[in-house]
């Protein structure tokens, strides 16, 4: 079973490393980010942290945490890319496509995708093998 904590932690890592790949994070991506919180992963799996509130969360939690201290994409990415590595097993195919259909949204949110977002994507579908 996946440690939900640290999973939606890793997930906020991967949209912002998407969002801010092209070196600035937009309201729309921001917007689309909630969205995407709130109608793909808040009702994932219903857990909780101690204060009640929908764990999904730690995704627009993690996020912000990485654009407050300006971190790199690559940064991000790479630290979701070990977190897979470490959990593919635990991770099946339709969480693997739930969570590329976020990273996708969230890169489509703008004016489609550019190039360094396509890049991410691309290592994102090799990464999780979809």
């Amino acid at each position: 079973m996946l440690d939900s904590r640290r999973f939606y932690k890793e997930l906020g890592n991967l949209f912002y490393a998407i969002a801010a790949a092209d070196k600035h994070i937009s309201r729309k991506e921001k917007k689309k980010l909630d969205d995407e919180v709130q109608f793909a992963w808040k009702h994932y799996d219903h857990t909780s942290d101690r204060f009640g509130s929908d764990r999904a969360f730690l995704i627009e939690f993690e996020f912000e945490t990485m654009e407050d201290s300006s971190e790199t994409s690559e940064n991000a990415f790479q630290s979701f890319a070990t977190y897979f590595m470490e959990k593919q097993e635990q991770i099946d195919e339709l969480t693997r496509n739930r969570i590329f259909n976020s990273a996708r949204h969230i890169a489509e949110s703008m004016r489609g995708i550019n190039q360094e977002e396509l890049r991410y994507l691309m290592k994102l579908k090799e990464l999780m093998k979809i």
